[in-house]
């Protein structure tokens, strides 16, 4: 895989179980648009699927062959942003596609009363350096720049994800005078911090 700007990840083995191939042809589709998109913008766009043994056995780890197990994706994505090192990462898909990593919930309490979910389910390993952990201590300095694409869960029609990419390649940059009428809402215990970030934003409070 050549360098680029912006690397969008994802599973297409999984993506072939919710969608089967037609489906997945469609979505392969919109993501050639929106990297057609992202060129006109000056913006090199690729794919890497972490299912693709050929390609992830390029950058010396194991293809994801589980979509849900939280490791092996970390490990998958590490290796393909250390290659690349992208601007922009975009995970696409839901947690079926490619799962939230299981962070140990630190406040966890079992009690009717408390925090009763033992894990905190979250994107922000992706985004730092530290390798596959559920140790939330490991994962304070992010580093990287990701976001996620999500397709439905358990979904059975590609139509939908289709639909967000050609969204994402249809983009454009609004101008100031578009902005200009804009809804801030803030906090009473904020406001002072909300006016400063507004008037430097559009110029008024």
């Amino acid at each position: 895989m050549a360098k680029v700007d912006k690397i969008v990840i994802t599973n297409f083995a999984a993506l072939t179980r919710k969608y089967k191939a037609s489906g997945v042809a469609q979505i392969q589709g919109a993501l050639k648009r929106l990297i057609a998109a992202d060129k006109a913008r000056g913006i090199a766009t690729d794919v890497a699927d972490i299912s693709d043994v050929a390609v992830m056995g390029g950058l010396g780890v194991d293809a994801v062959a589980k979509a849900t197990n939280p490791r092996q994706n970390k490990i998958a994505v590490d290796a393909v942003y250390r290659a690349l090192s992208p601007h922009y990462v975009m995970l696409l898909g839901a947690i079926d596609v490619i799962p939230h990593q299981n962070i140990v919930n630190l406040l966890y309490q079992d009690s009717a009363y408390d925090d009763d979910d033992r894990f905190a389910f979250s994107d922000l390993p992706y985004a730092c350096e530290a390798g596959p952990s559920r140790d939330l201590a490991r994962f304070v300095g992010p580093t990287r720049v990701v976001g996620r694409l999500p397709d439905i869960t358990r979904g059975k029609d590609a139509a939908y994800l289709v639909k967000l990419i050609d969204t994402a390649a249809s983009w454009r940059a609004a101008t100031r005078r578009e902005m200009s009428n804009y809804f801030a809402v803030s906090a009473r215990t904020w406001m002072r911090s909300t006016r400063l970030s507004t008037s430097q934003i559009f110029g008024n409070a």
